[in-house]
């Protein structure tokens, strides 16, 4: 009997890559489904690539292809969204997917309440979990009683991530607001804090204002899991993030494997309490004041660099893609420590940064450098993702050079 397939969407750069490269070598069927006719993971020699649409403009029609695919497939694949839009589109119609797809996932509640950062903090004090000092503005006067309350630096998130991917949003954030692609907007004082909002809030007013925890980003420590359906963990693994990009508050550029038994405890805390079920993964910054984990966002999906768990012992997308399906799986929650993930394109951005702030040499860097690696898009068994990634990151860089030639 033919091994059941598993349908990747979207098939980004780094998780659907990462997954269908460990999943190809078990001889399981893959399908990755992207919006974006121009994804690296396209010339894939472990996957299919299928143009999808896309979720985000019209999910009326993403959800229909589903459907005509699972179809065309015959039989129930495995699905796994890759991104919060799709994670959230699935399981707002998980009714209607649930006669064409296997997956396994939190029910809505639990979906609605991690992916959003109001119900993320509710669910924080709810399980006593140390999380930052949070505060949910309804309207610009309390935003005068909050900038007087707060502790400073600040920052200022959205309800949901992707409601900054709004163009109003982006612009206002790239013209003077915020420097950068960040995830937040760092305020040093109440009159930063109260001028950012107001700005901010005129476009989309779901805003929460959050403490920032005090230390390096070498603070940053992410630990990810496989929950089954009794919200028991089938898989554990977790990493520090050693640099980041834009620095404090964006994506890891540089992270290494990393063990610490109080650290998958706490996670567990998090899931168990909350009946957790599927792919999933918390991120935590250990606070230099009192040395303890303060919790700081959820992802209820495969992680950017999740992946490195299969090179260190824990296949996160083998172990789900088997619970899905039912078929027996040992538990796997411990795994080899020391092993570098590295995106050198943000890297190189993070250590440009890091140095211009003094906190890092160009020898430091570079010695950080030496270890086993395993390198973000790039495979030596399946290199062409990595040679269209190289060429297109070297036509955006002429294109910038020179923006009248081409």
């Amino acid at each position: 009997m033919s091994p059941i397939p598993i349908v990747l969407t979207p098939l980004d750069e780094h998780m659907g890559l990462d997954i269908a490269r460990s999943l190809h070598k078990r001889g399981i069927p893959i399908y990755g489904l992207d919006h974006d006719k121009h994804a690296v993971g396209k010339y894939s020699n472990t996957c299919q690539f299928v143009l999808s649409p896309d979720p985000q403009k019209n999910s009326r029609e993403f959800l229909e292809f589903l459907v005509r695919f699972s179809k065309q497939l015959g039989g129930k694949p495995v699905l796994v969204p890759l991104s919060d839009e799709h994670v959230l589109t699935i399981s707002r119609n998980r009714e209607m997917l649930k006669n064409y797809y296997e997956f396994v996932m939190p029910n809505k509640e639990t979906i609605e309440a991690l992916c959003t950062k109001v119900g993320l903090i509710e669910s924080a004090r709810r399980l006593n979990i140390p999380a930052p000092a949070t505060f949910f503005p309804a309207s610009t006067d309390e935003i005068e009683q909050i900038a007087a309350r707060i502790s400073y630096p600040a920052i200022i998130k959205p309800g949901e991530s992707p409601q900054w991917h709004d163009p109003l949003i982006e612009r206002r954030l790239r013209h003077g607001v915020l420097e950068g692609r960040a995830k937040v907007v760092l305020c040093n004082n109440a009159d930063e804090l109260k001028n950012a909002y107001r700005q901010l809030a005129s476009i989309n007013p779901e805003l929460i204002i959050q403490e920032v925890i005090p230390g390096e980003d070498s603070r940053l420590y992410y630990v990810s899991f496989y929950m089954n359906r009794q919200s028991q963990p089938l898989a554990a693994f977790a990493g520090r993030k050693d640099r980041v990009i834009p620095i404090g508050f964006g994506s890891a550029s540089f992270v290494h494997s990393y063990y610490d038994p109080e650290l998958i405890a706490m996670g567990l805390r998090v899931f168990q309490g909350a009946g957790y079920q599927g792919l999933g993964g918390i991120e935590f910054k250990k606070d230099p004041r009192d040395e303890t984990y303060k919790l700081i966002e959820v992802n209820t999906r495969f992680g950017m660099w999740d992946g490195l768990g299969a090179r260190c012992g824990v296949d996160l997308g083998y172990i789900a893609y088997c619970d899905t399906l039912n078929l027996p799986v040992e538990p796997c929650l411990t795994f080899r420590t020391g092993v570098i993930w590295l995106d050198w394109r943000l890297d190189l951005r993070a250590a440009i940064a890091y140095v211009r702030k003094r906190v890092l040499t160009w020898r430091e860097w570079l010695v950080s450098l030496r270890g086993e690696k395993m390198w973000a898009v790039y495979s030596r068994s399946d290199p062409l993702p990595g040679i269209f990634f190289t060429l297109r990151l070297i036509r955006i860089l002429f294109a910038r050079l020179l923006p009248n030639k081409l």
